[in-house]
This record gives C-alpha cells, sequence and structure tokens, in this order.
C-alpha cells in the first residue's frame, strides 16, 4: 500500500510538472502575439511621427494603444522626479523615478510584461529603458519626453 501510494505522488508530481511547463508556453506566446498586435494597426495621420521618440517610430505606437495595452496588464511608469509627476503626468501613468531605478530597485512585475515609460527628457526615459533591460525586462518602450508623447496623442492630466 505504501509503495503505490509513493508511485501514485511521484506520477501526479510529474504530470503536475510537465502541465505548468505546457501552460507557461502557451501563455508567454499568447503574450507575446499580444505585444506583437498592440505595434501595429492603422497610422494616423495628426500624429507627426518626426516628433516622436525613436521607439514609438519604429513600433509605429499610437497612445491609444498604450492605453489599451495598460487595460491589458501592461505598465506605464512616469520616470521623472515625484514634484513632476505630481504637476502633471497621463492617466495611466505609475510613479517610477529614474532615481529609483538608479538604485537598483525595480518594480515587481514579471519581466514579461510590457513597460512604457516617459520621463522629463529623452535622455531621461532612454537611461530608465536602458536599465529596465539590463535588468532583464524583455519588451520595454521608451515613449520619450513629455513632449514626444504628447506628439503620439497623450494628454497630460495637470493639476491647475
Amino acid at each position: 500500500m505504501r509503495k503505490g501510494s509513493t508511485i501514485l505522488l511521484l506520477v501526479i508530481g510529474v504530470v503536475s510538472l510537465f502541465t505548468y511547463r505546457y501552460l507557461r508556453n502557451v501563455t508567454e506566446k499568447e503574450e507575446k502575439k499580444v505585444v506583437h498586435q498592440q505595434s501595429l494597426g492603422p497610422v494616423e495621420t495628426n500624429i507627426k511621427w518626426s516628433d516622436a521618440s525613436k521607439d514609438a517610430q519604429t513600433y509605429r505606437i499610437r497612445f491609444d494603444q498604450v492605453v489599451a495595452a495598460v487595460k491589458n496588464g501592461a505598465k506605464c511608469y512616469d520616470v521623472r522626479s515625484f514634484l513632476e509627476y505630481q504637476l502633471g503626468h497621463v492617466s495611466i501613468a505609475e510613479h517610477y523615478s529614474l532615481t529609483t531605478l538608479r538604485k537598483g530597485e525595480f518594480p515587481a512585475v514579471v519581466y514579461e510584461v510590457p513597460i512604457y515609460l516617459y520621463g522629463s527628457d529623452s535622455i531621461s526615459s532612454a537611461q530608465a529603458a536602458k536599465l529596465l533591460r539590463d535588468e532583464g525586462f524583455l519588451y520595454v518602450y521608451d515613449l520619450g519626453s513629455v513632449e514626444q508623447i504628447k506628439a503620439i496623442g497623450a494628454r497630460l492630466n495637470e493639476w491647475w
């Protein structure tokens, strides 16, 4: 009886392991499809792509796509100072400062979750994007400065 129970537990463990790996791979493939779908779509004529960040130009990212991605689990981070964030930010953005990232404190999200970020200028947002990519985050999109996110359709909620 004891030998039979041990074998049964072993079989259940092996089946569970393979099921977990299979489901995890399927989920990762579905997430990658969603990420690629988010960068596609019709190009709006009112977007001035020459004013957009390099990533926004490369992937043709419109801000309405960023909003949809965040609704589906992606993250949007404002990497400016807390004061700049308080003075005005996009409604879907969470504050996560470049200073915090430089300290080695990274968001507690899965590495496969798409991350969109913007900063005071394109240099600070590029630095934040590099830190996140170097940490292992796979889908980091640098939207550039506040002016550059406005170029792709963002509107800031300003305190005044």
